[in-house]
């Protein structure tokens, strides 16, 4: 009697299929009270609009509170870790977020000097350096290598500087604006400089910077893309003596950094500039805390919750397989479902009720038909089973397993969507076309022929062993 949609729905899909060895008109009944009697009280409750949040921008200043609240986010899901897992320790992330309050007042900057090969950056790196401008300078591993490894470390020390020079030697590629945005959203203060610029005629140098100005715009201002020569190429010199004769000779020309060093000085020069990068990385570091803590929390609720969604697939295959009727099939998988909701919402702290748990079955059930996802996974299930002719005139094994994968995708999308979602929300606000987003996803990454036999095997296993052998 503690699960109330479950041992309700089952119990009248029980009723209904025995009632119908009297009255042929058991279907139309049970498919009445299923898309009917489940849904009471439930789905209005998030079917009305919903405020639409406004996104951060990330070219807009930061307020301090704006920092705070990231550190004050990054501490909530701290607890719920510590909470739901006290035998670990999480004493990195507590401390990291604790020595945050001290970077407050920090007043020294850092920089990384960051692009792919050949563009220079130990270079340049020397070259600021020498120039005495109040701001550690670092340089990271070339990035767009192919080496996972390398990217990873080169993107921790970008999140972790207060200023990134991204280095190119021409116009930007598609891969490389996919990742300067990245760190954009990140709240990261950008320069692009095109280094190399002597190895181009001066129209070209010209037709460069203007293309790259405007590929970037207006997620990067004009003044924060520059063109600069670290190292000049030694140009040819022909010398004509007094006496006739020709000497030729290289000239080292100097390095052409001046209009860098200007912005750069320009930058560390304003206090107001000075604190929205020092800001920044505070937030940057706090929201980073927040995502790992996040990942660790939701793989732990993950490995409690897979249990809880292997039992009810299972009673789902089960229930459906002993009463192979189409409209009592839909009410014994909603009933599962349902309290399969709520059990894996009180892993994700999501406090849902009776009802709201009602709604969500009944959307998920017309999702599933509306996206094809019931008529599709019959289909492969029945693929399946045909290659073994005994098991498939078993009249209820195509409706049991396909039961038992709904109801496995179902699981698996709610689990994604809990995630999701803030650690406090209370199950509060249901979006149901995030959901229906999510629902699809899964499917198409679980419809996989290795899978879906390997599953189908595992099913039918737990059925009835006297019926399928």
């Amino acid at each position: 009697m503690q699960k109330p949609i479950l041992i309700g729905g089952l119990g009248l899909s029980l009723g209904l299929a025995l009632l119908g060895r009297w009255q042929a008109s058991v279907f139309d009944l049970g498919e009445y009270i299923f898309w009917g009697a489940i849904a009471v009280g439930g789905l209005m409750l998030w079917r009305q609009n919903q405020p639409q949040l406004a996104l951060d921008d990330p070219t807009s200043p930061l307020q301090k509170k704006d920092v705070n609240q990231a550190i004050a986010n990054a501490q909530q899901w701290i607890e719920a870790l510590q909470t739901e897992s006290p035998e670990q320790n999480f004493s990195t992330f507590t401390n990291t977020l604790t020595a945050l309050n001290d970077q407050f007042s920090r007043t020294a900057l850092t920089a990384v000097v960051t692009g792919g090969r050949g563009t220079g950056k130990t270079t340049v790196l020397k070259q600021l350096a020498a120039l005495n401008l109040r701001c550690e300078f670092t340089e990271t591993d070339p990035l767009f290598t192919d080496l996972a490894s390398y990217d990873q470390a080169a993107q921790n020390q970008v999140f972790a500087a207060d200023l990134v020079i991204f280095l190119v030697n021409g116009d930007l590629m598609a891969s490389q604006w996919d990742t300067l945005k990245h760190w954009l959203q990140a709240r990261q203060k950008l320069i692009i400089v095109f280094n190399k610029q002597d190895q181009y005629q001066s129209e070209q140098r010209e037709l460069i910077l203007e293309q790259l100005r405007k590929h970037v715009y207006p997620a990067i201002i004009a003044t924060d893309v520059m063109a600069i020569a670290a190292a000049p190429q030694a140009t040819k010199v022909k010398q004509i003596q007094t006496d006739g004769t020709t000497t030729e000779y290289f000239e080292q020309p100097i390095p052409q950094l001046t209009g860098l060093q200007t912005h750069l000085q320009t930058l560390f020069g304003s206090e107001a500039t000075k604190q929205q990068l020092v800001w920044s990385t505070i937030w940057r570091t706090a929201t980073l805390i927040q995502h790992n803590a996040k990942q660790q929390l939701n793989t732990l609720r993950r490995q409690r919750a897979m249990p809880i969604l292997e039992k009810y697939q299972w009673l789902a295959a089960g229930a459906t397989f002993a009463n192979p009727v189409a409209a009592l099939d839909l009410l014994a998988t909603a009933a599962v479902t349902g309290q399969m909701i709520m059990d894996v919402g009180s892993i994700y702290q999501q406090k849902i009720s009776l009802s709201q748990a009602q709604a969500i079955a009944t959307a998920i059930g017309k999702q599933m038909i509306q996206l094809g996802l019931v008529e599709l996974s019959t289909q492969a299930v029945g693929g399946i089973l045909k290659t073994n002719a005994i098991t498939y005139v078993a009249g209820g094994a195509v409706q049991g397993v396909s039961a038992a994968y709904l109801t496995h995708i179902a699981g698996l999308s709610l689990m994604q969507y809990f995630q999701e979602q803030d650690p406090h929300t209370q199950g509060e606000n249901l979006n149901f076309d995030q959901l229906g987003r999510i629902l699809k996803g899964v499917f198409e990454n679980n419809r996989r022929s290795q899978f879906l036999q390997t599953f189908t095997t595992g099913t039918l296993k737990r059925l009835s062993p006297q019926t399928i052998r």
